[in-house]
């Protein structure tokens, strides 16, 4: 599969995800919106849309032959989120104490590998390029699911050792993904009755412009544009968008993987840090203001840093 883009087309999808963005930060800014109606939204995204739109595009373009190495993409997450945290962590000790350790190594850890790459997919790709590349993202979410809600949560409040419910691994994003493996082997690829599978499909079409109006509230709602300490957000930046792409990129150069598959892994290393983090820090007691200052200054900042590392990977990668 030929991957093609340009700085253009690229700048050109990116902006047009900030507009979006943007238009859920002045719809909570404006109080046109509120607080339980972006939580009710997320709700909704997490549990009933995306879902649809995994199971619509996995059952419809997914097949065992033309994947072959399908569980490669969740195993691929889980060691990017690891070796994050780990970048993190050392990072974290020439900076002192000016944010805790966890949230620091958290949002070093974790990317946005849901809203933005999807986004960017559909704005940047169409046909089966695009088909190729969200089937990708679905299987990649289903390792970053299992340690976002299950290890992240645990971390932050430090009860390692409490009740843990093996139940968590199985949030709906997961449960769709499984699914859909799930019937493509038993029924074959696109072996879905169109009376079910049409409303999926329209409901998973909502999933792109909610996403960015869910996370533009979320930005706005907990004033991240003013941060405590800035430090810390330029060293979570810093390990988050150069760092880390940095290492990815260098290991891709060495690795003979198929070229959809290098290109996805490295969109996915560009990301900036994971919204979910604000999600999860509300019921762990965590610091939410260090949270959304990381993430929407990460998010700023990519506007720059995602068209230029594309960029190097056009012309490093052939």
């Amino acid at each position: 599969m030929e991957l093609q883009f340009t700085f253009i087309a690229i700048e050109a999808a990116i902006i047009k995800l900030f507009v979006l963005m943007l238009t859920g930060f002045f719809l909570f800014r404006s109080k046109m919106i509120n607080e339980k109606f972006v939580d009710q939204l997320s709700l909704l995204l997490v549990s009933i849309i995306f879902p649809a739109l995994i199971i619509s595009k996995t059952i419809t373009h997914f097949s065992f032959s033309e994947y072959s190495f399908w569980w490669t993409l969740p195993v691929a997450a889980i060691i990017f989120s690891l070796v994050g945290m780990l970048m993190g962590e050392i990072i974290h000790k020439f900076i002192g104490k000016t944010v805790p350790l966890k949230e620091f190594v958290c949002a070093c850890g974790f990317q946005n590998c849901g809203y933005l790459p999807m986004n960017f997919i559909l704005f940047a790709f169409a046909g089966a390029v695009a088909d190729r590349l969200l089937v990708h993202m679905f299987l990649f979410i289903t390792g970053f699911n299992i340690l976002m809600w299950s290890l992240v949560p645990l971390f932050l409040s430090g009860d390692h050792r409490g009740k843990f419910n093996f139940r968590i691994f199985l949030n709906p994003p997961v449960i769709a993904t499984i699914f859909s493996i799930t019937w493509v082997a038993i029924f074959g690829t696109g072996n879905m009755p169109g009376v079910v599978m049409d409303p999926l499909r329209q409901l998973g079409q909502a999933a792109f412009p909610i996403a960015m109006l869910t996370l533009g509230a979320y930005l706005a709602r907990y004033r991240a544009y003013n941060p405590q300490n800035i430090v810390p957000i330029i060293a979570g930046a810093v390990s988050k968008l150069i760092l880390f792409p940095l290492l990815v990129l260098l290991v891709l150069i060495c690795i003979p993987i198929a070229t959809d598959y290098k290109f996805f892994l490295f969109l996915e290393a560009i990301m900036p840090t994971a919204v979910s983090l604000v999600v999860i820090g509300g019921y762990v007691d965590a610091d939410n203001k260090f949270f959304s200052s990381i993430i929407f200054y990460t998010h700023l900042t990519a506007i720059i840093t995602i068209p230029l590392w594309l960029g190097v990977y056009n012309a490093v990668i052939k």
